[in-house]
């Protein structure tokens, strides 16, 4: 299995719509739900997004992204960078929401 950091860039923010969002939240949401997807979100400056994802190959996640709703109305690009983890945090979900 590879891992990836996909960050995408806001290129027509004008071109954005509900329906479009709606779209691009189900196939996120699918793509989760499917374990394809750890973790997606939006970066503080509302410029693009960050997701963290898992496959067998690079080519399968530049096809998923190729098919995204943002990539496919011309609003969003992105750029996958591949990584190998080394270290995990066994509490992965306490340190993302844990309360202060």
């Amino acid at each position: 299995m590879k891992y990836f950091i996909i960050e995408g860039f806001i290129t027509n923010p004008d071109l954005m719509n509900d329906n479009i969002m709606k779209e691009h939240i189900a196939y996120t949401q699918k793509a989760m739900e499917e374990g394809f997807i750890l973790m997606s979100g939006l970066k503080s400056d509302m410029s693009g997004g960050l997701s963290v994802m898992k496959s067998e190959s690079i080519k399968e996640v530049e096809e998923y992204l190729s098919r995204e709703p943002l990539k496919r109305n011309g609003i969003q690009e992105y750029k996958v960078i591949e990584f190998s983890p080394h270290y995990l945090n066994p509490s992965t979900s306490e340190w993302f929401y844990k309360e202060e």
